[in-house]
């Protein structure tokens, strides 16, 4: 059988780049969905209007559609025989929405399912071989297709969510082999990367040669304890004191000394500096990071230098150097967390949401970057001297707010009459 991936001339911004060149994982997202496609036994090739036969048996999908191998086995495996056209449907759980703001899909109620672009065609293709572009194709596909609903579970692992402030809330991390996802935004490259070492280190044991005689000698299940196992690459050099866990570390990986890395995929010749922490990370080849910092659910393209002291649910382009005073927050401390896209703000409904830094950007000390905001490739942002504190006050009050305003803290009703800061519970203050 053979897909057909259609190009729909998506650029992922800041960065420009076509959609298939996304980071998922530590591959582009095209040849991600490539993999995919081959382990299960689908030809990926390019489409087009004149490579649709006249009849025949075809998987149809555009560049920006994310899928894992197990959820093309499934779909092939549930869709009827009978000639038709048959989409991919997830049914509504953490699974399909994890990553579903911003997407393009369709929820049908009757299912109660979010429906991908993902399309098998089967018997007289004829009528698709006239479509144009691949707006056009789907158009005429969606309206002829019939929903294959495939059930991902509600398997989840709650983990906390580190914010300031109210809502207090945990961070509800779906555990499926069965994802698909509409890629056309940075924010799914962080949401989506949460999920992908665990799902990542599950197809590895999957493949493992041994997976069978571990099982005939009654050995654990490696698939049954991610947290405790780590895959690595040829000469990987791991200091006795660093812990490597529930991860997949490319060739030539370096971890330092009372390091850790934790649920992440690590590129070929990532270092990891001493007393470095990433979690829930992926990180491309080449990167390399200085002592002491810390990642949570971050990004990070390929060939950059990163330091941080706590950098979370971001996306970090090719070739940025990151100074350990940057700060991208990533706390909605006034409400959810809102981005830019095509020129206007979209709210995501998410309390936590990092940003985005483009390709060889130079962020210097002290830049401070509201949630969600993305800066443009090859930026350089360099904060004043002045715009740091120097003038603290020696009779501060305890438990008034305080605020810097012209290089001083000031009382917050002061420098700035009636603001009520979204830190600060008035309850608490009495």
């Amino acid at each position: 059988m053979r897909a057909l991936r259609f190009l729909t001339g998506l650029a992922i911004e800041p960065f420009g780049d076509p959609v298939s060149s996304a980071q998922l994982g530590v591959e582009e997202l095209g040849l991600a969905v490539s993999r995919a496609l081959l382990q299960a036994g689908v030809q990926p090739e390019p489409g087009s209007p004149e490579a649709i036969p006249a009849r025949g048996e075809l998987v149809l999908l555009p560049d920006t559609q994310f899928i894992t191998r197990a959820a093309v086995r499934a779909f092939l495996a549930a869709a009827p025989a009978a000639p038709g056209i048959y989409r991919l449907a997830l049914r509504r759980g953490p699974a399909s929405e994890y990553a579903r703001p911003l997407q393009r899909v369709d929820e049908d109620p009757a299912t109660d399912s979010v429906q991908q672009d993902v399309y098998l065609a089967r018997g007289d293709l004829g009528a698709l071989r006239t479509t144009g572009d691949w707006e056009a194709l789907r158009d005429a596909l969606r309206a002829r297709a019939r929903p294959v609903v495939l059930d991902p579970g509600a398997q989840v692992e709650e983990l906390p969510e580190v914010r300031p402030g109210p809502p207090r809330t945990t961070l509800a991390l779906p555990r499926t082999l069965l994802l698909a996802a509409d890629v056309r935004h940075w924010v799914h490259l962080v949401w989506l990367n949460h999920m992908l070492p665990w799902v990542r280190l599950q197809e590895h044991w999957q493949d493992h040669p041994l997976q069978a005689r571990l099982r005939t000698l009654g050995c654990p299940d490696p698939r049954r304890h991610p947290a405790r196992l780590a895959v690595l690459g040829r000469g990987c050099d791991v200091h006795p004191t660093a812990l490597v866990e529930g991860s997949i570390l490319g060739e030539g990986v370096t971890v330092g000394a009372f390091a850790s890395v934790r649920e992440c995929i690590l590129g070929d010749g990532v270092e990891v500096g001493s007393h470095t922490h990433f979690k829930r990370c992926v990180v491309g080849a080449g990167c390399h990071t200085l002592n002491d910092s810390y990642f949570i659910g971050d990004t990070c393209y390929p060939g950059s230098t990163l330091a941080n002291i706590m950098l979370r649910n971001s996306v970090i382009g090719r070739r940025v150097f990151l100074t350990t005073g940057v700060t991208l927050r990533d706390d909605g401390l006034a409400g959810p967390v809102s981005v830019v896209q095509a020129g206007r703000e979209v709210p995501t409904g998410r309390w936590v949401l990092g940003g985005c830094a483009g390709h060889r950007s130079l962020l210097g000390a002290r830049a401070l970057l509201e949630p969600g905001r993305a800066v443009p490739n090859r930026t350089v942002i360099m904060l004043r001297p002045e715009e740091a504190v120097s003038k603290v006050p020696a009779d501060a009050e305890p438990r008034r707010p305080y605020t810097y305003f012209e290089s001083t803290l000031l009382p917050v009703e002061q420098a700035y009459p009636g603001w009520n800061p979204p830190e600060v519970d008035p309850e608490a203050r009495r």
